[in-house]
């Protein structure tokens, strides 16, 4: 199954990695990531369901063709401008037929 061009929308990376201070010290935090084209939908389904419970509710499923520049624990600023902190983290990346399935949690 091909996604639908018209479907996909620009949506933020944000890579969570460590970052430094000028003096040195380190903390973790969202780093400027690149752009994925994705179709973003609720979740839901019986598979779902039993992978997340009541935690079901907070999250939402991206569809992309490519996921280049994404991993799990990154963020996606889905409903938040893109100088902002994302609200959605990726917690799974599951290879479909043609394309991709990024779970997101809410943060």
């Amino acid at each position: 199954m091909r996604l639908r061009q018209r479907d996909l929308k620009p949506y933020r990376i944000k890579q969570w990695k460590k970052l430094s201070e000028p003096d040195g010290t380190t903390y973790d935090g969202w780093d400027d990531g690149g752009t994925l084209l994705a179709n973003v939908q609720p979740a839901g389904g019986r598979m779902l369901v039993e992978m997340y419970g009541a935690k079901l509710k907070y999250m939402l499923v991206a569809y992309a063709e490519t996921i280049e520049g994404l991993s799990e624990n990154d963020g996606l600023c889905i409903y938040v401008s893109i100088d902002k902190d994302p609200d959605y983290k990726v917690v799974a990346i599951r290879r479909w037929n043609a394309h991709y399935v990024v779970d997101l949690e809410k943060v």
